[in-house]
């Protein structure tokens, strides 16, 4: 019983075939397409780019799309007569839905067999094999706080690694001819740009549009695939990246191009994570490309596809969404994967449960997985929001004297760039070298991996100084700490300082003074002024800075700190009045009798 066919029966809607005309974002919802804006007012953006995630089609039910999803994996778990089987999908013929051929039953075998013991004693010697098992059992003991060790009441069902991705590449593509020769010049300077990584997706989307609509049948597939790609990495998702994604896909769409599972994976990482918050509306966009993925292009999600559906359900508070999402990938048979294990530490952290994040990282380690500080800040973090800060801190110790125990450290990535290029070494490296059962390259990788504390360990830590505990010494004692170890600073933790000061400043014998906050704004602001990367000025760092005024010093202090910010900070209007309206909060009095305040409101 396929979680999805259960959704065709209760939300099948009529799809309209002629998509050349719609607007860009249509691709997601041919039969219909909101214009209305909802929540537009979170991001600006240029008014070409669509303001909203187009929503389900009328003919829905009132019911919410995740609900109907939440219905339709119970429905598929607890049915007996299929539980024991693989869930897969025919060839779809396109503009439909419900096209399906019958479940095949699982080959996978449970038994295997056992090595012989007298092959294993003739093994060839390798010099890390030791070293290796003796680093397990260290990384292992790292979130060992309580030194109990794991209790197995019931037998767990390990996810065999075994098996090919599932790409299914598809058709050939031959390019039209141009209609002008100069857009050949087009053609050629977007393959230059494309050779580029450095090379902004602004610029490579604009000279992608140059050519007539749809572009891509000007273009070779490797081209095509090779835009995809670059537009496809970013530092953070946003709504105009999103859009530019999506609008290649839609031409794609339109003439009849074949897309990979690997792209219709990172659509669907654009429309469930290009807002920093994930809401209802982002995993009901998510939901309906994995939808028209599985039932209308025929192609079968991967674990790459499902390990984005869980992280999204996860930042949505879809939890028993993300449960179902966990089933089934078991079901399918499809392999945990180092990300996934990640994004499965996160979620016992979020649900609250530190023996679930501990068992998490135990069986990522057990896997053969590399660990690295990636791993180690989803683990603090997950132990933070568990409610168990003293092992979320004890881990961050034990980070630091693995660190300094190590031969060769390696330095930490120079930017996001690097950071992506290494996770995907790291990943790839630990899958090959488990799968020859290679102990020694193993090691040899992992010795490579940081495992240093970074701006982003120090972060969270010190949040937890700031906003919970209200220890402003151990915040200077780790902004100390940092400086000598030459970690670079970010928005975020001045952020939080400020955040510390609005919960616990303003108050007789507080640390939490007006002098200190006074160095912490002098800082910020030369930061700022200084160009360094991740740190600027922004709505969110500014009204918490100017809370924290008006709760350390009087109504003028923060007016003037407020005066101090409009001189630097280059504002557009939404910005200027979403800190104004916070502002006529904080001083109703002093800040009301000032004329360019009242005529900005105003205005």
């Amino acid at each position: 019983m396929s979680l999805l066919r259960t959704l065709d029966r209760t939300t099948c809607v009529t799809v309209v075939s002629n998509v050349v005309s719609l607007p860009v974002c249509e691709f997601l919802y041919p039969a219909l397409y909101k214009a209305a804006p909802s929540r537009a007012s979170r991001r600006p953006f240029h008014h070409s780019v669509p303001r909203d995630i187009p929503q389900l089609p009328s003919s829905s039910p009132l019911k919410s799309m995740d609900n109907i999803f939440i219905s339709a994996l119970v429905q598929a778990g607890s049915c007996k007569q299929h539980a024991k089987h693989l869930s897969t999908f025919q060839s779809v013929v396109p503009h439909t839905f419900n096209h399906h051929k019958t479940r095949r039953k699982s080959t996978v075998h449970e038994g295997k067999k056992e090595p012989n013991a007298e092959a294993v004693t003739r093994r060839p010697f390798k010099p890390l094999k030791k070293l290796s098992v003796v680093a397990k059992a260290e990384l292992k003991a790292m979130v060992d706080y309580y030194g109990i060790e794991p209790l197995d009441d019931e037998p767990r069902k390990s996810v065999p690694d075994e098996g090919l991705l599932q790409w299914n590449v598809g058709n050939e593509h031959q390019p039209w001819p141009v209609q002008d020769p100069t857009q050949n010049e087009y053609i050629e300077r977007l393959e230059e740009l494309l050779k580029d990584d450095l090379a902004t997706h602004e610029e490579i989307y604009a000279t992608y549009k140059l050519l007539p609509a749809p572009g891509v049948v000007y273009l070779h597939i490797d081209t095509i695939r090779d835009l995809l790609h670059h537009l496809a990495i970013v530092e953070e998702r946003n709504q105009a990246s999103m859009h530019r994604y999506l609008s290649i896909l839609d031409d794609m769409k339109t003439a009849h191009i074949h897309i990979t599972s690997g792209e219709w994976t990172s659509a669907i990482a654009f429309a469930g994570k290009f807002m920093r918050q994930v809401s209802s509306d982002e995993i009901e966009s998510a939901l309906y490309i994995w939808k028209e993925m599985e039932t209308r292009a025929g192609i079968k999600g991967t674990h790459v596809t499902f390990s984005v559906l869980f992280d999204v359900a996860v930042k949505a508070g879809k939890y028993s969404l993300a449960e179902m999402f966990l089933n089934e990938m078991n079901v399918r048979n499809l392999k945990f994967h180092r990300h996934f294990r990640i994004s499965l530490i996160y979620y016992w952290g979020v649900r609250r449960n530190g023996n679930a994040v501990r068992q998490a990282y135990q069986d990522l380690v057990e896997q053969g997985d590399i660990i690295d500080t990636v791993v180690m800040n989803a683990v603090i973090a997950a132990l933070f929001r568990a409610g168990e800060p003293a092992a979320a801190e004890h881990v961050f110790h034990r980070m630091k004297r693995l660190n300094s125990a190590k031969t060769n450290p390696c330095p930490p990535p120079a930017d996001w760039r690097e950071a992506r290029k290494l996770s995907i070494r790291l990943t790839k490296g630990g899958m090959k070298y488990r799968a020859q059962k290679d102990t020694q390259e193993r090691a040899a990788l992992q010795e490579l991996a940081p495992i240093a504390p970074d701006s982003h360990t120090y972060g969270l830590v010190i949040r937890h100084y700031a906003e919970s505990a209200g220890n402003i010494d151990q915040v200077m004692m780790l902004l100390q700490e940092m400086k000598n170890n030459s970690i670079p600073l970010h928005g975020t933790i001045f952020i939080v300082i400020f955040h510390g000061f609005a919960s616990f400043g303003g108050v007789r014998y507080s640390s939490w003074t007006r002098y200190h906050l006074e160095r912490f704004w002098a800082e910020y602001l030369k930061l700022v002024q200084s160009g360094l990367a991740k740190m600027y000025f922004s709505p969110l760092a500014v009204v918490a800075g100017l809370k924290a005024w008006r709760k350390c010093a009087d109504e003028g202090e923060t007016l003037r700190a407020w005066e101090e910010i409009r001189g630097l900070w280059d504002m557009n209007a939404e910005d200027e009045e979403r800190v104004l309206r916070v502002l006529n909060r904080l001083c109703p009095r002093t800040g009301m009798q000032t004329s360019y305040f009242r005529g900005n409101l105003d205005g």
